[in-house]
């Protein structure tokens, strides 16, 4: 049998859960991480451990771990886990008043808030049990961003959370009751680990808006998209990785044989790097490098660039200074290299790269129609909208975006306060 020791040391540092099991192979408690093995390792290198969780180490004899694409769904997955088998050293199970679930009421205007167990209502929806309270609300939180909520009843005036754009006020009149109701329907969606169908639902909604020319609508409905696609890449159902714990890494390696056939590469593209650039009108440009490794985000990767072009605007240039700073450097050579733009940037990155004498794929992602660019095409490639390969590339460019606009409100932020 492998020791308990030796299992530790293969721990990936990656999204997930774990179980501790005692001699007998039964599971004694199941816990979540974000990062598996600086989690798991941590047992074994805090010194004012309380005497349970002492206990719970000592009786520890084996340890299992499933792997999932984000901490949220380590969330889901934990709570399903410590629902059915009940570990001993789960304590939020020692009494039935302590089950934290995240509930939705019945009510005309359905309220979404934490509950501890409670008899089964009509209409209600419960969501767990959670074994952590503050994770429980850090989703909330992130969840209320994407899709606004109400948590309380109808009140002379409108609450701190209408005036920071946080609840649709759905008091206010017949149409914001009705905006309202198909937040909720999402959330729902969302937490039953149906987000793929709720990301179609949006898509189509957002379509039918634009056709209508109800523009602000439309981009709002984006803006949501966007949302879910940034806090998970998928939200699988807990189930589904208990039936299969290889689940993820099958999911990730068939992708990448798609993208390796639909963009005629000559090996799977384990390490994709992607690129953006950040500036206003020109000033404080920033160029970021995003890395996927088995098409999963790699943040330890993850690397910015302060621009140092300073003539006009230049996004083609700016890209060329990027790429060609990254490629002095020794870091791991990339299979993949995705640029944000089209034609243009991608000619300019085969430049650099000719120029640097590696041999690495590149290709470009443009934004308006979602095409992509590759070397010696005349004609952008065209996905549909549900093609893995194109989620992929977007889910790089989008990181990407994300990457390159934080540091250069960093940059902005410390501009404006060195002036005062």
């Amino acid at each position: 049998m492998v020791k308990l020791s030796d299992k530790i040391k293969t721990l990936p540092k990656k999204p997930g859960i774990y179980q501790f099991l005692d001699e007998s192979d039964n599971v004694i408690y199941v816990g979540k991480a974000n990062n598996l093995k600086i989690r798991v390792s941590s047992y074994f290198r805090q010194k004012n451990l309380g005497p349970k969780t002492i206990q719970m180490i000592e009786k520890s004899r084996d340890l299992k771990w499933i792997i999932v694409a984000s901490e949220i769904e380590a969330l889901l997955l934990e709570a399903k886990l410590i629902h059915d088998l009940k570990p001993k050293y789960n304590s939020i199970l020692k009494d039935d008043k302590s089950h934290l679930y995240i509930k939705i009421t019945n009510d005309e205007i359905p309220q979404v808030t934490t509950a501890r167990r409670e008899k089964p209502t009509k209409g209600v929806r419960l969501f767990g049990p959670f074994p952590s309270s503050r994770t429980v609300r850090s989703v909330l939180v992130t969840l209320r961003r994407i899709f606004p909520y109400c948590t309380h009843k109808k009140r002379p005036k409108s609450c701190l959370y209408v005036h920071l754009s946080l609840c649709p006020d759905p008091y206010k009149s017949q149409e914001s009751k009705e905006v309202y109701k198909k937040n909720i329907k999402k959330i729902i969606k969302f937490l039953s680990g149906r987000k793929k169908g709720l990301i179609r639902d949006l898509i189509r909604e957002m379509e039918n808006l634009s056709k209508l020319e109800k523009y602000e609508e439309a981009n709002k409905v984006k803006k949501q998209i966007e949302g879910l696609n940034y806090i998970t890449q998928s939200v699988t159902k807990p189930e589904f990785y208990l039936e299969k714990p290889d689940l993820l890494e099958d999911i990730q390696m068939q992708t990448l044989e798609f993208v390796k056939k639909d963009l005629n590469l000559t090996v799977i593209p384990k390490r994709i790097e992607c690129y953006d650039i950040s500036n206003t009108g020109g000033k404080l440009a920033t160029g970021s490098m995003v890395v996927f490794t088995n098409a999963i985000p790699d943040k330890s990767q993850y690397r910015r660039f302060r621009i140092i072009f300073k003539n006009k605007p230049n996004d083609v240039a700016m890209i060329k200074e990027t790429l060609t700073r990254r490629l002095r450097n020794l870091w791991d050579k990339p299979d993949l290299i995705v640029i944000d733009g089209g034609r243009a940037q991608l000619n300019a990155a085969i430049e650099v790269i000719k120029g640097a004498k590696i041999n690495v794929a590149v290709v470009s992602l443009a934004k308006r129609f979602e095409e992509v660019y590759i070397k010696n095409s005349k004609a952008p490639l065209r996905f549909g909208r549900d093609d893995s390969t194109l989620k992929l590339l977007q889910y790089l460019r989008d990181e990407a975006h994300r990457f390159a606009i934080k540091y250069h409100k960093k940059l902005r932020a410390k501009l404006f306060f060195n002036k005062e």
